[in-house]
């Protein structure tokens, strides 16, 4: 079973998504990383999922975990 995680990723147009893993449509599109990752990490937190924040060129910058199942 796969885990169930929340991503703020860099799109195409120079802004920030939020997505949930395994999906192509944004929940939610931003100007700013900053802004994402605030959104991003409250729905992380609501959904008890892990968080991931990917960098500029999509690497994974940092990792948390919101899920009960540790």
């Amino acid at each position: 079973m796969t885990k169930k995680s929340n991503h703020v990723v860099p799109t195409l147009s120079g802004g920030w998504s939020v997505k949930k893993l395994g999906t192509s449509k944004a929940i939610r599109n931003f100007d700013s990383q900053e802004k994402a990752i605030e959104y991003g990490q409250k729905l992380s937190q609501n959904q008890k999922t892990d968080f991931y924040i990917h960098k500029k060129n999509g690497m994974v910058q940092n990792k948390y975990s919101f899920s009960t199942n540790k």
